[in-house]
């Protein structure tokens, strides 16, 4: 008789049904493997001997289907017994089922090692060999395919493995326990601030590229501090002063201590970058098209300027055996046109089925198109088709993103829980700042019982905070005793300005309040609003704005605890009409249909011929025009360049240029209606904006 490893229950339980488990069920294993013989002794097996391992383990499933994890999976083996165990009853059938599972295990291997051998190859080609520090990685990546770290460390055998290079000392300055510490303030004063502050260069409105900008970055953090000095006694300013502990201590410092910074800054990001460079790898060979900008635009969100987030990709890409690149899928077909032309074309369809081997990319690949258009419920549905399809090859990315849509889903339920309280507290600030979020993250996601859709919400929101007797809609016909007549709203500042000063921006502006408390507030990129400071005096200085460009900036007035309406640095441009030239009044028509768009003024050049490019935003660019605003906004056309409820960011010249046009976010919401403004600069260097978008500047966004 030949020696055969006696049947160990607890062990083939750990060994076999848990990875059988993990490989998705019995379809992905053989029958040896299920019933624990040893293939590369089949031949030496007799009858007998198979006969009382297959009576074992037929025994140990019987026992085992009350079990919590693994009952499904013993159902299904139970049930299949018959069929599974007649081959390997006889020692004729035997010996030809083991040839056959050799050369299934042996395709199986290779399919499974193919993403490792890919990686090691490109190792091999750049450094003659496997350096030792990228090994952990390397196990990473056979992790995708299934194999353990003795497999990967068998498969490195057949190559060498080059000494790894000491690390470079720490300085002493810069211990993990106190990134730690920076990252913890710098993502509290995110959330106070309400926009991302990933580093302290960006805490200063520099980049890492500014290490060495001894100078420069000693005048921002004297503003910094400054700016702390403002501030009221409260939790913002504590952690404001904590951040500029460390950064007179980091980067005002200068030389070693800085360039470890900014190295650790890289290193961050690109453990944030990784897993999602590689479930992109897992689809397509190279990052492309809308999935490269996603990416690249993160890397820019973690802290790196454009060009370390693209060396940043491209060292990924090519550890995960891929590469990257700028054009667009030759597969997937460009949307150039509004679907309104044929029936069967809709916003959010889904691409039609396909037949056959990885039937499963093309509905993968839109769910992850719906999560970056902020449509997670779209996505879990298009994950789910997916998963219907999936032939067993679509490892674990398609898990990943089925994952992500229902964390962005749950995220949105929390979000809707705080709607619903701030709506029945009255508290329509806290109302706004979630449902834009939502309207950011979550556009198709479900409210709550009770609580109206999205976009109903935020105009109930909006008409509650641009009137002081407007409140949410009543449910109910409780009766509510009438309100004691409220106090007159202040007169809103006057004369608004906003221009640079030593590194910071200076807002100054008129009030006949002269005991009112003043809040000042600073327009961010994508359309919201940062509250910098608040005040008594008439003027504040603002040292967190970014640099070049002079946003917009929003004051009110508070006395007795009653806001005025905002003043806006902006609105000085809109009453512009040439007081030089004799009046020449143009006809103004009362024009139907909502939100109409009145032809811009000459001083700001109409924008035409805006259309979608190889995904970039294109148009007619005026030769006297060094910059625009883009505004997208989903419930309709955006009603005018500084559309509270659209989202908007500024393009300049030589962006477009560089870009071949103007690069959309990769989380912009779809549909929507984008429309562009000119924009100048006037005498003392200040941004004015149109106070119009022409007829010709919109475009509808599918």
């Amino acid at each position: 008789m030949t020696p055969m490893p006696p049947f160990d229950p607890n062990g083939y339980r750990k060994r076999v049904l848990a990875d059988v488990a993990r490989r998705g069920g019995p379809e992905n294993a053989d029958a040896f493997e299920l019933y624990d013989l040893p293939l590369d002794h089949a031949a030496a097996l007799t009858d007998a001997e198979v006969a009382a391992r297959l009576d074992e383990v037929w025994g140990f499933w019987q026992r085992q289907r009350d079990h919590p994890k693994y009952r499904t999976l013993v159902a299904r083996l139970v049930d299949e017994h018959e069929q599974r165990s007649a081959p390997l009853r006889s020692a004729a059938s035997r010996a030809s089922e083991a040839a056959r599972v050799r050369a299934e295990r042996e395709e199986r291997d290779a399919a499974r090692y193919e993403i490792l051998d890919t990686a090691i190859a490109r190792l091999v080609e750049r450094h003659g060999g496997v350096p030792a520090e990228k090994v952990p990685g390397l196990e990473e990546i056979g992790a995708l395919g299934g194999l353990t770290a003795a497999e990967v460390a068998t498969r490195l055998r057949r190559h060498r493995v080059l000494p790894g290079t000491a690390p470079a000392p720490e300085p002493a300055g810069l211990t993990a326990q106190r990134r730690a510490q920076i990252r913890a303030l710098l993502t509290e004063w995110s959330e106070l601030c309400g926009e991302p502050v990933p580093t302290l260069f960006a805490l200063l409105g520099l980049g890492i590229t500014d290490a060495h900008d001894g100078v420069e970055i000693r005048e921002r953090a004297d503003i910094l501090h400054r700016r702390a000095r403002e501030m009221r006694a409260g939790r913002g300013r504590a952690v404001l002063d904590e951040l500029g502990v460390h950064v007179r201590e980091v980067l005002t410092a200068g030389g070693p201590l800085a360039d470890a910074y900014a190295r650790a800054v890289v290193e961050d990001a690109t453990e944030a970058l990784r897993p999602k460079v590689r479930a992109a790898i897992l689809i397509e060979d190279r990052l492309i098209g809308p999935d490269y900008e996603y990416l690249a635009t993160e890397g820019e969100e973690q802290g790196l300027d454009r060009a370390t987030a693209e060396r940043v990709l491209a060292e990924l890409a090519a550890e995960y055996g891929g590469g990257v690149g700028h054009a667009p899928p030759a597969s997937t077909p460009a949307r150039t046109a509004p679907p309104t032309t044929s029936p069967r074309s809709a916003p959010t369809a889904a691409p039609a089925p396909a037949s056959g081997p990885r039937a499963w990319e093309a509905p993968l690949k839109a769910a992850r198109a719906a999560l970056r258009r902020g449509r997670p419920a779209e996505a879990a549905r298009l994950a789910a088709e997916a998963r219907a399809l999936d032939d067993g090859t679509a490892g674990t990315q398609l898990r990943t993103v089925a994952d992500e849509a229902q964390r962005v889903l749950d995220d949105a339920a929390g979000l809707w829980r705080e709607v619903a309280a701030a709506r029945a507290a009255g508290r329509y600030a806290d109302a706004a700042r979630a449902l834009a979020l939502l309207q950011r993250r979550a556009l198709d996601a479900p409210p709550p019982p009770g609580q109206p859709a999205l976009q109903d919400a935020i105009d109930e929101v909006r008409r509650a905070q641009e009137g002081p007797a407007t409140g949410p809609a009543p449910h109910t016909a409780t009766a509510v005793p009438p309100p004691s007549p409220a106090p007159p709203a202040p007169a809103p500042p006057t004369a608004v300005t906003a221009h640079q000063v030593d590194g910071a921006v200076l807002v100054t502006w008129s009030s006949p309040h002269p005991a009112a408390d003043f809040k000042v507030s600073r327009q961010r990129p994508d359309g919201g609003w940062t509250v910098v400071g608040r005040t008594r005096d008439t003027r504040l200085e603002d040292g967190g704005a970014p640099r070049r460009a002079v946003p917009v900036y929003a004051v009110i007035a508070m006395v007795d605890g009653v806001p005025s309406t905002e003043s806006r640095s902006d609105a000085r441009p809109a009453p512009v009409p040439a007081p030089s030239a004799p009046a020449q009044p143009r006809p103004v028509s009362p024009a139907p249909g909502p939100a109409p768009a009145p032809s811009t003024p000459a001083e700001f050049p109409a924008i035409a011929n805006v259309a979608l490019t190889d995904g970039r935003l294109t148009f007619d660019w005026p030769p006297e025009v060094t910059e625009v605003y883009v505004s997208s906004r989903v419930g309709g056309p955006p009603r005018s360049p500084v559309d509270p409820t659209a989202r908007s960011w500024k393009v300049t010249n030589t962006r477009y240029q560089i870009d071949g046009g103007a690069v959309l976010p990769g989380d912009l919401a779809r549909p929507a209606h984008l429309a562009v403004a000119a924009c100048r600069r006037g005498p003392d260097g200040a941004l004015l904006l149109a106070p119009d978008f022409a007829a010709t500047a919109h475009l509808r966004l599918d």
